[in-house]
C-alpha cells in the first residue's frame, strides 16, 4: 500500500545526533524511522488505533533493519517516506526511505515489523479489525 511521493515527515539533524565522524550516528536512523511511522499514522488520522489505552492492544517492534546509502550531517533536513509493505494476522511491516533534502540523496532504506500483542500477556494477537480497516484505506 503506497501513499503518494510526498515526504510524510522531515527532521532537522541536531548536534546530539552526530557521531565522532561528524555524521548522524547509525542508531539515530532508527529513531528517525520510528518517528516517520508515527507521523504516517498521524497523517492518516489513525494514531489513536495504536495507543494501548484506546485499542486494548500494544505494538512492539519485532524487527528493524536499515541499509545505509549516504551519510547525513548536522543541520541537514531529512525527509522520510513511509509505506505499509504488509498487513499480516498480527504483524505490520513498514518500509521507510530517508532522503537528504539539500540534494535529494537517498540516505537509508529501512524496514520495521511491528507485532500486535495483548496487553496482559504480551503474546501476539490479531490486529483489531477496526485498525486493519483503517490501515487498508488510503
Amino acid at each position: 500500500m503506497s501513499v503518494d511521493d510526498r515526504p510524510l515527515a522531515s527532521f532537522r539533524v541536531s548536534m546530539r545526533d552526530i557521531d565522532i565522524y561528524g555524521h548522524v550516528h547509525n542508531s539515530v536512523y532508527l529513531d528517525y524511522c520510528e518517528d516517520a511511522v508515527v507521523e504516517f499514522l498521524r497523517d492518516r488520522d489513525i494514531l489513536s488505533h495504536f495507543r494501548h489505552t484506546t485499542s486494548g492492544v500494544a505494538y512492539h517492534v519485532k524487527k528493524a533493519e536499515i541499509t545505509f546509502h549516504s551519510p547525513i550531517d548536522v543541520d541537514d533536513v531529512v525527509e522520510a517516506k513511509v509505506n505499509i509493505e504488509k498487513i499480516g494476522r498480527s504483524s505490520l511491516s513498514f518500509t521507510i526511505e530517508l532522503y537528504r533534502q539539500r540534494d535529494g540523496a537517498h540516505c537509508a532504506s529501512s524496514g520495521l515489523v511491528w507485532v500486535c500483542v495483548g496487553i496482559s500477556d504480551s503474546r501476539p494477537t490479531p490486529i483489531p479489525e477496526a485498525t486493519r480497516a483503517a490501515l487498508s484505506q488510503g
